[in-house]
């Protein structure tokens, strides 16, 4: 901010201020939209396995049934992750030129609606299965560039790791959440679809708040007290009023920007394949039924949340230790225990082990926000949110890819199957991580300067990218 610029209505202090902690209610409220719309793209990782009405209903002679039909199942999960990779590309320059307020609202909307319709298109059929699915996609694309824009808006440089990993805290506590009752829901009376109706209207409800209460910046909120403002200004480097245009060119050859995104290829493909097949690692491996499958499979992500709630203001408290060493420790913790965990996972025949295995690799990998994430949110400061949509390009690609991979390398779902996806998703991680402790920076890059704007002004239009 090139200046602390509130409007007279705000100087005389006529609006509610709550204690200077504005931001704080922000933060809850983001946290919200993101819980309810991770929640809603997640519940079919679980609900699917209770259809078992729609396949009685819909059941014709000599045919299977697609719910039936493990490629046709695979399809509908992936179709998710395409609509998301649809969904990302738009939402840069989206967010770019109207803001995460008017974006994030619009996508969160666009996922609780389609998860309160899926109900009915599963009535359909396949094929309007498959439109919704893309569509919850596509709205819960803008998750991750969503707490990077948010982050940057309203978070104090102090608070920086706290925020970012509260915000993130949503991908965990929507799994703490939908796991649970939809094992509940499942076998309950209301049956599958009580899910759909249950998470779709919270998730209007959140995001119909978010839109009214949030700005895009903490200089032009109502609510915000100059003391506040003063706080979450300090440390940030100037910037003009006006919403800058990222430059995409210089971002993609930063050599810190590109060891994040390594990191992150590597971090998301393997907590991805936790997050999406956990249930039925648990359920098929482990011989969990379907009510423990729900709450055993809750457990990582209570532990998960409370870690971050822990390792973000930790973070920030260390203030002994240089923050680069503290962002390499987090994110070398993080990597190395996911990794870790997927080799015992496919190492052992005990079903504890495995189970304890499988709950420290989530919980670690969770703490991945206050490493990897946080740098690149001090590096790219207000084009974050185009480094984040391509962190989260990796995560849904790999959504994407997994169902093949699982397919392939673990077609009848047996221990010996996946311990060799283990061993070779471990090996990846570690892999992916190595560059980023040799780059990994506070500093943030040239093309968040006010001097990089003014000299990219000064070139012609058919020099720029």
């Amino acid at each position: 901010m090139s200046s602390i610029e509130k409007t007279e209505e705000h100087q005389n202090g006529k609006n509610i201020t709550f204690a200077n902690k504005t931001r704080y209610i922000v933060l809850i409220i983001g946290l919200c939209c993101i819980c309810s719309t991770n929640g809603n793209y997640n519940v079919i990782n679980f609900s699917v396995i209770c259809m078992q009405d729609v396949i009685e209903e819909q059941s014709v002679s000599n045919q299977t049934h697609w719910l039936e039909n493990t490629a046709d199942v695979s399809f509908i999960f992936s179709a998710g992750a395409v609509g998301a990779i649809i969904g990302l590309f738009p939402s840069v320059p989206l967010t770019t030129k109207y803001g995460v307020r008017n974006i994030l609202s619009l996508y969160g909307m666009t996922t609780a609606i389609s998860t309160l319709l899926f109900p009915m298109a599963v009535s359909f059929g396949y094929y309007p299965v498959i439109f919704v699915r893309m569509a919850q996609g596509f709205g819960a694309s803008i998750m991750f560039s969503a707490i990077g824009s948010i982050s940057e808006g309203w978070s104090p440089i102090s608070e920086i790791s706290t925020y970012v990993a509260f915000l993130s805290a949503g991908f965990q506590i929507s799994n703490i959440i939908s796991m649970p009752v939809s094992g509940v829901l499942c076998e309950s009376q209301l049956g599958w679809r009580a899910i759909f109706y249950l998470f779709g209207g919270f998730s209007v409800l959140f995001h119909l708040i978010f839109f009214v209460f949030f700005r895009d910046s903490a200089t032009v909120h109502r609510n915000v007290s100059l003391k506040e403002l003063r706080k979450i200004s300090t440390g940030r480097l100037p910037t003009s009023s006006k919403r800058q245009p990222v430059p995409y060119l210089a971002v993609c050859k930063d050599k810190v920007v590109l060891s994040i995104w390594a990191a992150a290829i590597g971090g998301n493909m393997s907590l991805m394949a936790l997050m999406t097949y956990g249930p039925t690692y648990l359920n098929k491996v482990l011989g969990l039924d379907v009510r423990e499958t729900g709450f055993l499979n809750a457990i990582p992500y209570i532990l998960a949340t409370a870690v971050k709630f822990v390792a973000g203001p930790l973070s920030d408290s260390l203030t002994f230790i240089p923050e680069v060493w503290r962002m390499i420790f987090f994110a070398a913790i993080s990597q190395l225990g996911l990794a870790f965990g997927f080799f015992v996972m496919a190492l052992t025949s005990s079903r504890v082990i495995a189970q304890v295995a499988y709950t420290t690799a989530i919980v670690l990998a969770g703490i991945n926000i206050v490493g990897v994430v946080k740098c690149a949110q001090m590096v790219a400061r207000q084009h974050v949110h185009f480094v984040m949509a391509v962190i989260s390009l990796s995560a849904w690609g790999a959504i994407f890819v997994l169902p093949i991979i699982i397919g392939i390398v673990c077609p009848n779902h047996t221990a010996s199957e996946w311990a060799v996806f283990y061993i070779a998703v471990g090996i990846f991680v570690i892999a992916m991580n190595v560059p980023f402790p040799f780059f990994a920076t506070m500093e943030p890059s040239e093309y968040t300067k006010p001097e990089w704007e003014q000299k990219r002004n000064q070139v012609s239009p058919e020099q720029r990218i």
